[in-house]
C-alpha cells in the first residue's frame, strides 16, 4: 500500500505532514518532555513553511485572487489577536510557554492560515498520498501496540483522515473500495477506543451526503436539509442522554455510553462568563471554574481534571471561552463561506460538493465536540475550505471563458489573409 513518499516534494502536503506529526506526538503523558520538544519542532517548522508559501504567493505574477471578504477578515483577525493578547498580558497567571507553545492557546490561530495554503494548492493528488500515509500509520498504531498498549489517541488523530480520503478518492476514482473499507474500520475503531465522535462524524457525513445528493439541484430543499440538521442538532443536545441510550441499547454501539458528559459543560461555561466576556472572551490563557470537577476532587480525592479548566471539550464553548462570539464567528467564517458557495452554486463539481458537506458536518459537530486547536483535524478542514474555494473560482473562470461575446461579424466571402 505504501508508495514512495513523493508527496514530500509538494509544499502543502509537507505542511500537513508536519502538523500531523506534531499532533501525533503531543499527547503521550509517559514522554512529556520529549513529546513537547517533538511537537514544537514539527509545529514551528510547519509555521515556517506556511510563511514561506504565503510570501511566495503574494510575490507571484499570477496569484490566485482571495475572496472579497478576506480583505476585511485579516484585519479583524489581527484585531482579535491583539485584544486577546492584551488580556493575557494582564492575566495574573501569565505563562509564556503556555501562551506561545500550547496548541490550544495562541497557536490555535494557526489552523486558519491553512485556508490560504488550500487556496494556493493546484493539485490534490499529493494530499491524497499524504492521507494514504496517515492511514498506514493508523494501521501501525492499531496493529502494533507499544508496551502492550494500543495508542488510541494516536489512532484518533489518524482517523481524521478517513472521510477526506473517502471523498477525494471518490472524486479522483482511486482506491474506491479501500475508501469504503476505511469508513467501516472507523466505525469499528470508534467502538473499540470509545472515541464516539469518529462514528458520529461518519454517520452524520454519510447521512448528509445522501440527503444533499438527492436534492442537489433544488436550492430550497437543500436549505430545508440545513434547517432540519440544525434543529436535529438542538434536539440532540437537549435530549443527549436519551439519544446516547438509543445507540447503546438498541443499535448496540457500546461506545455510545448513555452518560451525558456534555450538557453540564454548557451550563458551567455560560455561568462563568460575565458581561463583555461573551463578546471577546477571556483571552488565550482564559480558564473557567468547574463545579463538577471540584466535586470529583472533594469526593474522590483525585484530579481527573483540574477545576480551573483551560479548555472545553465542546468546540463552540472553547471558542466562546477564549474569544467570545467575536472569535467564534471569526473562526468559522472561511469554513461557512466555502460551504455555502459550494453547496448552493458549485454542486456540479463533485469534489467541491463533497467538501462542502464535510465542512457542514464539522460545523455541526463543533457544538458536540471538535475542540479547535492547531491540529491535523482543523488544518484539514481549513485547507479543504480554501482548496474548494480555489476550484470554485477556476470553474467560474472556465464558464466565463466559454461565453462567446462577438464584437463584429466578418463574412467568410470578405475574409482574406495578408502574407
Amino acid at each position: 500500500m505504501m508508495e514512495k513518499l513523493s508527496f514530500l516534494k509538494d509544499t502543502p502536503a509537507k505542511i500537513m505532514l508536519l502538523i500531523f506529526l506534531a499532533n501525533f506526538f503531543y499527547d503521550d503523558p509517559t514522554l512529556y518532555l520529549y513529546k513537547r520538544v517533538l511537537f514544537s519542532i514539527f509545529i514551528y517548522y510547519a509555521i515556517w513553511e506556511i510563511g514561506k508559501l504565503y510570501f511566495k504567493s503574494t510575490s507571484s505574477l499570477n496569484p490566485i485572487k482571495m475572496p472579497a471578504f478576506y480583505n476585511i477578515y485579516v484585519p479583524l483577525l489581527l484585531a482579535f489577536v491583539f485584544i486577546s493578547l492584551s488580556k493575557d498580558l494582564t492575566n495574573p497567571n501569565l505563562k509564556w510557554i503556555t501562551l506561545l507553545n500550547n496548541p490550544y492557546s495562541l497557536l490555535s490561530v494557526g489552523s486558519i492560515f491553512l485556508f490560504v495554503v488550500g487556496m494556493q494548492t493546484e493539485d490534490i493528488n499529493p494530499i491524497l498520498d499524504l492521507l494514504k500515509f496517515v492511514v498506514f500509520v493508523f494501521l501501525l498504531v492499531v496493529l502494533l501496540p507499544v508496551f502492550g498498549k494500543v495508542k488510541y489517541y494516536q489512532g484518533y488523530i489518524c482517523a481524521n483522515a478517513f472521510i477526506p480520503f473517502y471523498f477525494i478518492s471518490t472524486s479522483l476514482k482511486k482506491h474506491l473500495w479501500f475508501s469504503w473499507v476505511l469508513l467501516l474500520v472507523g466505525l469499528y475503531f470508534s467502538n473499540l477506543s470509545d472515541y464516539r465522535i469518529i462514528a458520529m462524524r461518519i454517520l452524520l457525513f454519510m447521512g448528509l451526503y445522501v440527503g444533499f445528493s438527492m436534492v442537489k439541484k433544488v436550492g430550497i430543499l437543500k436549505l430545508l436539509i440545513i434547517i432540519i440538521a440544525c434543529v436535529g442538532l438542538y434536539q440532540f443536545l437537549v435530549n443527549l442522554s436519551d439519544i446516547l441510550y438509543l445507540f447503546k441499547d438498541i443499535i448496540g454501539v457500546k461506545s455510545f455510553d448513555d452518560v451525558d458528559t456534555r450538557a453540564f459543560l454548557w451550563s458551567e461555561v455560560f455561568e462563568d462568563l460575565k458581561g463583555s466576556e461573551f463578546i471577546f472572551g477571556k483571552g488565550f490563557l482564559g480558564t473557567y471554574f468547574s463545579e463538577y470537577f471540584l466535586m470529583i476532587l472533594v469526593h474522590f480525592q483525585t484530579y481527573a481534571d483540574h477545576y480551573e479548566r483551560f479548555s472545553v471539550e465542546v468546540g463552540f464553548l472553547q471558542l466562546l471561552l477564549k474569544g467570545g462570539f467575536f472569535w467564534y464567528f471569526l473562526y468559522i467564517t472561511p469554513i461557512l463561506y466555502s460551504f455555502i458557495k459550494g453547496i448552493f452554486w458549485h454542486y456540479n463539481n463533485k469534489l467541491v460538493f463533497s467538501i462542502s458537506i464535510f465542512l457542514f458536518t464539522e460545523l455541526l459537530l463543533m457544538f458536540i465536540e471538535n475542540n479547535p486547536y492547531f491540529s491535523f483535524q482543523y488544518s484539514l478542514i481549513f485547507f479543504l475550505a480554501g482548496f474548494s474555494l480555489r476550484k470554485m473560482i477556476q470553474d467560474k473562470k472556465r464558464a466565463d471563458a466559454m461565453i462567446v461575446r462577438p464584437e463584429f461579424n466578418v463574412s467568410p466571402k470578405l475574409s482574406f489573409n495578408i502574407k
